[in-house]
């Protein structure tokens, strides 16, 4: 699916440009499971919850609004 790609793609670069360096240290952050954000950033899922999602852009000190803003044209 052409949004969750898109999907995956935001999370890995508004993760990046917050200066965490890898997945695993923001999973354990914002305490998600390592191997789910794996997914998330690999694209290889086909659902997220909303509460996942919700907690993965508060992680990224974003509002839904401004993660939505970029990358979804």
């Amino acid at each position: 699916d052409d949004f969750l790609r898109k999907l995956s793609k935001r999370i890995k670069e508004a993760r990046k440009r917050e200066g965490f360096k890898s997945y695993e240290l923001f999973a354990y952050d914002i305490e998600i499971s390592r191997a789910g954000m794996a997914k998330y950033e690999a694209g290889a899922f086909d659902d997220i919850r909303m509460r996942t999602l919700l907690k993965i852009i508060d992680g990224l000190g974003m509002t839904p609004k401004e993660f939505f803003a970029e990358g979804f044209d």
